[in-house]
């Protein structure tokens, strides 16, 4: 008797575009396969994307991934998807059409209906501790009242009662359940700006003041639960249950194994964002520098996290490719970043031994090494708006420190270490705001493959980085997730599976690092001050 392999079935929907996994009974990537989709722009600070384009690409990159790994549909077992989180869209509600293209997280449009409400009495302050999360446009609450006001089509729908809108988990899901399930999950449901993440129930003195329609907004399921079977005649000829939906940034956590309080990572993508495990109490975010969000439900308890992000990173280093023409390609600039490495640490990198962990970077307080560029540029990617934790959507990007020998290789360099920096503010306040000294950052996401970036980063931090060689935390953090929830594994079974990583040293001394970083808060203070 033949014996049938099983897999299961990762699907991550980023905001750039699909990646897909197959994962076996190991954990191990069976096959993987990727798909990107277009940005649209219609107006400065307006970010779209076409759903049915999204559909397709997810279609196409599940096939292909099982023609490459020779796998049947009826060999997966079970289903995980992530999303990108804030991205909202309103559809029809029998024929699943979108009604408008979906408005992407970064999308700044609804920022006039985000200060109106933020100024309207105690608001502000009932937001935060309500949702764990401040009035702004980078949620989907705003980007939802603005598609009412604005657009005809959502309105003629609205009043003939067949309006939907949802995050794009919940769309994908219905569509791959052939419409019978509509569904979210904690994680995603908290990053609307419309979720109590106290009570666990959609807020409706919220919905109330925006006029927001409870009957529009799909069930809440846990994260590693039962989102129904797909539909074979709707996805790709399987028919298997979709036993895990969350958001990207808690699918990287929980594939970076942060599990206990304390934990942290950042995800350096589109933008960079940076969570911390704060375990089954919702941190507190005084001060509004931080939010504090769910990252995921599990065996019936609630995880939540300390979150901190920046808007632009890997746009920016786009930004910089197709608008500046800075570098050709982004092979150009990684050629660029390993010899910009090789001037500022002795001793190489050379992989150690078994673990993969790489060594013989410089270790902090070596004298010879160079602080960063000798002739100081500075660039701040604040290219819309300054996220955590300034929290001000109107800075723009700045450089500073131009003159006639600047060339367009210093001004790259400038953009990666003003990344880096960002992720540094986050980082500085995040532990103070939970009062712990981290003492490893944990890095996934596409730009960790630049090792100038990451060689700053730990300079900055005066922390080593720790970047796995098999980037694709978020996918494999969401089919870890459904091979828990499918009964395949517990997770202490997975995270001792030897995984290659590298480990970044910082180089600097402290007197060094302090005196950069002080010069970079000034930096921010005199742009937040200009745009203020």
């Amino acid at each position: 008797m033949r014996i049938v392999k099983k897999y299961l079935l990762s699907i991550d929907q980023g905001t750039t575009g699909t990646k897909v996994l197959l994962l076996n009974e190991q954990g191990e990537i069976h096959a993987d396969s990727y798909r990107k989709h277009a940005q649209h722009y219609p107006k400065s600070g307006w970010v779209e994307h076409d759903a049915e384009e999204i559909w397709h690409c997810i279609c196409t990159g599940v096939s292909d991934a099982m023609q490459q790994g020779g796998v049947k549909p009826d060999q997966i077992a079970a289903i995980g998807l992530a999303n990108q989180g804030e991205t909202v869209m309103f559809w029809h509600a029998d024929t699943g059409r979108p009604l408008y293209p979906a408005v992407v997280w970064s999308c700044r449009r609804s920022h006039d209906i985000a200060e109106r409400w933020a100024k309207d009495g105690n608001w502000a302050s009932q937001v935060t501790a309500k949702t764990g999360l401040r009035i702004d446009p980078y949620f989907s609450a705003t980007k939802i009242r603005w598609m009412m006001d604005h657009v005809p089509q959502v309105q003629a729908h609205i009043k003939r009662g067949e309006a939907r809108c949802s995050t794009l988990d919940a769309w994908l899901i219905w569509k791959m359940t052939g419409g019978r399930v509509y569904a979210t999950d904690p994680s995603t449901a908290a990053r609307t700006l419309l979720y109590n993440i106290h009570t666990g129930e959609w807020d409706q003195d919220i919905l109330d003041y925006l006029q927001i329609d409870r009957a529009w907004l799909p069930g809440v399921v846990p994260t590693m639960g039962d989102f129904g079977q797909t539909d074979p005649a709707a996805f790709c000829g399987i028919q298997a249950p979709i036993r895990a939906s969350v958001v990207d940034q808690p699918a990287a956590l929980f594939g970076q194994w942060c599990l206990e309080p304390g934990t942290s990572k950042c995800t350096y993508g589109t933008g960079c964002f940076v969570y911390m495990n704060a375990g089954d109490t919702p941190p507190v975010v005084a001060g509004g520098e931080l939010l504090s969000t769910i990252v995921w439900e599990m065996d019936g308890k609630i995880t939540y996290a300390l979150d901190g992000g920046v808007y632009s990173a890997g746009s920016a280093i786009n930004w910089g490719m197709e608008a500046l023409q800075l570098y050709d390609s982004i092979d150009q600039l990684q050629e660029w970043s390993e010899a910009w490495v090789s001037e500022l640490v002795t001793g190489g990198l050379d992989d150690a031994g078994d673990s993969g962990q790489t060594t013989g970077q410089a270790r902090s307080g070596n004298a010879g090494a160079v602080p960063l560029q000798t002739e100081r540029l500075w660039f701040v990617p604040s290219l819309g708006g300054v996220g955590a934790p300034y929290w001000q959507s109107g800075p723009r990007g700045l450089f500073l420190g131009l003159s006639h020998s600047t060339s367009k290789m210093d001004m790259a360099r400038a953009m990666l270490e003003g990344i880096a920096h960002r992720v540094a503010d986050v980082l500085e306040s995040m532990q103070k705001s939970a009062n712990k000294t981290l003492t490893i950052l944990k890095a996934d996401g596409g730009l960790t493959g630049n090792p100038y970036l990451m060689q700053v980063q730990a300079d900055l931090l005066g922390i080593p980085v720790q970047v796995e060689v098999e980037p694709e935390a978020t996918a494999r953090g969401v089919g870890y997730m459904a091979g828990k929830a499918a009964g395949w594994w517990e997770p202490a079974q997975l995270r001792n599976r030897k995984q290659e990583t590298r480990i970044y040293y910082p180089r600097l001394s402290e007197e060094t690092r302090l005196q950069t970083r002080a010069q970079w808060r000034r930096l921010m203070d005199w742009l937040l001050a200009f745009y203020r």
